[in-house]
């Protein structure tokens, strides 16, 4: 197909589906290598569904994340910037488009001249002049090639594009609260197990101590060994407790606080309602923000490189005046003096240099990098939606087997503390029982967090709406 002579009249549907079947070739230069061959579903496991829910928030049982995202959209200045931007957009838009319409201007000027002159060769005598002007000039040019419905059409893609901006931060900005969300909470829950952890390895030490005072036989390399255990837990704890401030501050921020590190955490991760229903579409990314974006500035490089092909054309401008002109004041009004003209003038660029050229290897050029960039921003979100998907199985396997793994060294943890009791194994057995089970239970929260965090990239990945009040009338205009 080619994109040089396509007017995009069927706008980001049909365009995403030529491109999504690799069929998108601009005239100039042959770009075949840029075409990518879509399957029509998503890779990786799940579970049947019909249909595949376009809200995420209820995935989480969390009864906190909805307000902190909404505060998070509401004062987040990343947001605000964006919203700025498609302010600007939408004037440019307004701007392009005035081109359609005629150019009415006033004009009103007042002179005044003194002339000097020698009648019959006499004295010299001066006399003022007075010269009032009052009209209206109109001007309108007439689009026979179509050189203006490209600049509206243009403009018109720069604004589908800011838009889909805006959408990718809107969604950017609610699906980084939740992550930072989850992040502190597991920060928390890191500090109150590391904690239960020193009250513990603590509780040893005064066993062993209380061995040692009795004289029971080689307990003093038990005892320097179980209060190096003991150091290293405070140690840890108080490097977990640095990640819990660093993650309540970051969250704070995200939500536009005071980063004072006061943030009320939930007591335990959400546990995820749902499964991911196999055989996801892959025409889910048609709503990608920022695959619609780079789609819209496609369409953009096309009816520009349009528009420099077009201002090689001759321009037709009508143009009409009515007006008067007076030496007196009073005499400016009078319908009598009022004179209309009407004129046509036809300019054909004949020599600028090469400018006007120029212009159109410079749109073509962007028109090519563009296409590039659209193909590149598509398998981009291939990639990321299928490693998402493929995360979401290897993750599920992963924590299985750490929750086996936990209750497996919480056990040897008592076998251990009993059997050296009795004297049947020696204090390293203790020591390393207590190190496995609490790095099990540790790396369990991790992988928790770890497949909300999935979850999450996984939703904004393929574009999942949001719930905010005010998006759906934003996105749904295309003008004002």
């Amino acid at each position: 197909m080619n994109l040089m002579t396509h007017s995009f009249k069927h706008g980001a549907c049909m365009l995403l589906l030529l491109a999504f079947t690799g069929c998108v070739k601009p005239t100039g230069s042959q770009i075949d290598r840029h075409a990518v061959k879509i399957p029509e579903t998503f890779g990786g496991e799940g579970t049947s569904a019909s249909t595949f829910a376009d809200g995420w928030l209820e995935a989480f049982e969390d009864r906190s994340l909805p307000s902190l995202i909404q505060e998070a959209l509401e004062r987040n200045h990343d947001l605000s910037a964006a919203s700025a931007r498609l302010a600007a957009a939408r004037a440019s838009f307004q701007a392009a488009n005035a081109g359609w319409k005629p150019v009415l201007n006033l004009n009103q000027s007042n002179a005044r001249s003194k002339t000097v002159f020698n009648p019959f060769a006499g004295e010299l005598q001066s006399r003022y002049i007075n010269r009032f002007d009052l009209g209206m000039n109109l001007s309108w040019e007439l689009d026979l090639w179509g050189r203006l419905r490209h600049q509206g059409r243009a403009a018109l893609a720069d604004l589908q594009a800011t838009r889909a901006d805006y959408k990718a931060a809107y969604l950017s900005i609610a699906a980084s609260t939740a992550s930072a969300w989850f992040n502190a909470i597991e920060s928390e829950l890191q500090v109150q197990l590391t904690k239960e952890t020193l009250e513990s390895f603590e509780a040893n030490l005064q066993v062993v101590d209380e061995s040692y005072r009795r004289g029971i036989p080689n307990r003093a390399l038990d005892l320097r060994l179980t209060r190096a255990n003991v150091h290293n837990a405070r140690s840890n704890l108080a490097l977990r407790m640095r990640q819990r401030d660093q993650a309540k501050r970051a969250m704070e921020t995200l939500l536009g606080r005071y980063p004072s590190a006061n943030l009320d955490l939930m007591p335990q991760l959400p546990q995820m309602q749902g499964a991911i229903p196999l055989g996801l579409p892959s025409e889910l990314l048609r709503r990608r923000p920022d695959v619609l974006a780079a789609e819209r500035r496609l369409a953009a490089a096309a009816e520009r490189l349009q528009l420099s092909r077009k201002n090689l054309l001759p321009g037709i401008r009508l143009t009409s005046s009515i007006g008067t002109t007076s030496n007196e004041l009073t005499e400016l009004l009078d319908p009598e003096r009022m004179a209309l003209s009407i004129a046509n003038s036809l300019t054909q660029p004949l020599y600028q240099g090469g400018r006007l050229r120029a212009g159109v290897r410079l749109s073509d050029a962007r028109l090519q990098e563009s296409m590039a960039q659209f193909s590149k921003t598509i398998l981009t979100a291939f990639r990321e939606v299928e490693t998402l998907l493929a995360s979401e199985g290897f993750l599920k396997v992963q924590e299985r087997a750490q929750e086996a793994s936990v209750t497996e060294s919480m056990e040897a943890e008592i076998l251990a503390k009993e059997q050296y009791e009795k004297g049947l194994v020696d204090i390293i057995t203790v020591l390393e029982s207590e190190r496995r089970a609490f790095t099990a239970r540790s790396s369990l929260l991790s992988l928790s967090n770890l497949r909300l965090q999935n979850r999450i990239d996984l939703y904004l990945a393929i574009g999942g709406h949001f719930s905010a009040k005010g998006w759906q009338a934003e996105t749904n205009q295309t003008s004002d």
